[in-house]
């Protein structure tokens, strides 16, 4: 089978309430140049049956079901090499997508060829379909400058849509895999804006389902990584982690000597938010070695 334009890799752990219209609205795409690899976490629901069934329709769908629950980062990250195509997208089971979302995607990553990301503004609806806010995008991730696109994205950390956009397969591919820590999806958008810019396209075209099964949802950190698996016994320390992927980001990026130091200086910023749970992070780890902290 040739090589599509656009890969879409959809992980899924026990997704069955709103699979079914997160793949009607992908099948639906105008653009119909892709392929989508659905990845179960062993669901124990209706996911399994739902995904095969459309595997068996449309042979731009494969269905990978995993040898076991390797946990939700471990997923994403497979997929990424599990996909073919010049560009690659998430997809959520969760969500839904305008008919038209692919194909203005990709065109706008055409017509600037210097950008690795296209995205949309976003729906936010409930779980029933309904519009809660419309999200546009308020940072400056389409400036020429890589340090100046990383400091805007490290000023609004909570603004991590982006990701679900489409990306340039070349520039995915550079960037490391999210690690086991709540919030490294930030870490890989500071990432990407280090290599390129991004096109905003205004057109709200996705729907994004805000309910209380979301992992985004998950507020403890702790929590967050117990729910990954093989990462039980390791010490966590999610803010240092953070950090040092943010230092790793910016000494391995393609930047220039000036650009690096202004890089590096940009991160001061996040080190002053972050000093106070970083500190956390440290006792909690002390309290584990005590034994006193379950």
């Amino acid at each position: 089978m040739a090589e599509p334009l656009i890969g879409i890799g959809l992980p899924v752990y026990n997704g069955e309430p709103f699979l079914t219209r997160s793949l009607d609205s992908l099948m639906a795409q105008s653009e119909t140049d892709f392929e989508l690899v659905i990845g179960d976490n062993c669901s124990t629901d209706g996911t399994e049956e739902i995904c095969r069934e459309l595997a068996r329709k449309d042979e731009r769908v494969t269905y990978l079901r995993r040898e076991r629950n390797i946990g939700v980062l471990a997923n994403h990250n497979r997929l990424i090499h599990e996909t073919r195509g010049e560009f690659f997208s998430f997809a959520s089971s969760d969500d839904e997508y305008h008919p038209d979302r692919l194909a203005e995607l990709s065109a706008a990553l055409r017509a600037q060829p210097d950008a690795v990301l296209a995205f949309s503004a976003a729906e936010e609806i409930d779980e029933n379909g309904d519009v809660l806010r419309v999200w546009r995008n308020s940072i400056r991730t389409d400036h020429p400058s890589p340090v100046v696109r990383m400091r805007a994205k490290l000023a609004d950390p909570e603004e991590n849509l982006q990701l679900y956009g489409l990306i340039r397969r070349s520039a995915m591919e550079r960037v490391r895999p999210q690690a086991p820590f709540k919030g490294s999806d930030r870490v890989t958008i500071v990432e990407l804006a280090l290599l390129g810019p991004f096109v905003a396209v205004d057109e709200p075209l996705l729907r994004h389902r805000q309910h209380t099964r979301r992992m985004s949802e998950v507020v403890d950190s702790r929590a967050y990584r117990l729910r990954e698996q093989g990462t039980e016994r390791r010490f966590y320390l999610p803010n240092v982690e953070e950090g040092v992927f943010l230092l790793r980001g910016v000494g391995q990026a393609p930047l220039n000597r000036s650009e690096r130091l202004r890089g590096y200086v940009s991160l001061w910023p996040w080190v002053w938010r972050n000093t106070l749970p970083m500190a956390r992070n440290v006792a909690h780890v002390g309290l584990d070695v005590l034994g006193r902290r379950r």
